[in-house]
């Protein structure tokens, strides 16, 4: 069985090593190493490298690590990790105008607020944790760290620390997100909601099935999330403002609540909702409410027709329904035309009743 380009460039690099190379290239190699004492590689148009710890001991385990042999050995270990990004993650340093948002990103609403505060303790304390990102047309797409990366360019910081995973899939993209919001602060329904309709939509997953599967969430519970989609643009502006105050159980409720009471019934029960003056039972009793009414009966438009006489003098209005109800009010001064006009009414609508 052939050897991998793996194995191959370690065999390289072992001989390059016992080569002894001559102490000037020892010294430029140190140099190169002590440009990046923080494990980040510099950003450099080629893909810089992170030296892993005791990577020299495990390709030569027989070499004697004292002076130039040392540097020698890190050379080694560099070379090997060329190689190996290709298979494995790496770290880096990428300025913010190389970075992309996540296209399948789990959190869909950010609050400003925590964007500032976050700026906050990284212009006093530097960013303590790397984003996590892919490549993609040579260009870092982040699979988590979004609240990081505006929070930088709220600091003024250029650049942003990445763990890079090369060939992300668009699924990944999406699980690496969930998990890392799932383990610092979940999304709320509506992001779930957001993110989930539109991973449908894209064909990224086929169906809430799919969903269920990876987030570990009953079906149930899916199909009630995707339910908040049906809530009016109005509805769901309010519940953007402040998404964290409304559980799951709640939109649910809502969505049932405006499909029998209206938009503007449910806007203000949301509006209460976020100002923590109504909860999920308070929506639940106001639809049973609104679902024990009895339907009112809608009114009825009548069409107006003017009525006048031969000289063009107005006479009284005629109005007719669509429910088929027809009513007149007229005015007649001359007692003839009057009774002649009650006379002609009766003959055609009440004849007169034949003696048995």
């Amino acid at each position: 069985m052939g050897k991998s380009k793996l194995e191959m460039m370690r065999e390289q690099a072992n001989k390059a090593v016992t080569a002894a190379p001559p102490p000037d290239r020892f010294a430029r190699a140190q140099a190169l190493v002590e440009r990046q004492p923080n494990g980040f590689a510099e950003k450099q148009p080629e893909r810089a490298v992170v030296i892993p710890p005791n990577s020299a001991e495990v390709l030569t385990p027989n070499f004697k690590h004292d002076g130039a042999g040392e540097v020698a050995a890190k050379t080694v270990a560099t070379v090997t990790r060329a190689v190996e990004e290709q298979c494995g993650p790496y770290y880096e340093e990428a300025d913010l105008g190389l970075i992309d948002d996540n296209p399948f990103n789990a959190r869909r609403l950010y609050r400003p607020e925590r964007v500032h505060e976050l700026a906050e303790s990284i212009r006093a304390d530097g960013q303590l944790v790397p984003g996590i990102a892919t490549i993609r047309d040579g260009r870092r797409v982040l699979a988590g760290g979004h609240y990081r990366f505006k929070a930088l360019k709220v600091a003024g910081i250029q650049s942003m620390r990445l763990l890079v995973h090369p060939n992300l899939s668009d699924q990944q993209l999406y699980q690496l997100s969930y998990k890392e919001n799932a383990e610092r602060e979940a999304q709320s329904p509506l992001d779930n909601a957001l993110a989930w309709r539109s991973l449908i939509d894209q064909g990224v997953y086929p169906n809430e099935s799919a969903i269920a599967e990876v987030t570990g969430m009953s079906l149930p519970n899916i199909n009630k999330t995707l339910a908040i989609m049906k809530l009016s643009e109005p509805v769901l502006e309010i519940v953007r403002e402040k998404p964290e105050a409304f559980a799951l159980s709640t939109l649910y409720q809502l969505t049932l609540l405006e499909k029998v009471a209206g938009s503007t019934v449910a806007g203000a029960m949301a509006t209460r909702i976020a100002d923590e003056q109504a909860f999920c039972r308070d929506v639940e009793e106001a639809r049973a409410r609104y679902e024990s009414k009895p339907a009112r009966k809608q009114k009825e438009t009548s069409r107006q027709h003017r009525l006048i006489d031969s000289d063009g003098k107005p006479l009284g209005v005629l109005k007719d329904w669509d429910s088929g109800k027809v009513s007149f009010e007229i005015t007649l001064l001359d007692p003839a035309q009057r009774r002649a006009l009650v006379d002609e009414l009766k003959e055609r609508f009440a004849p007169a009743r034949h003696p048995k």
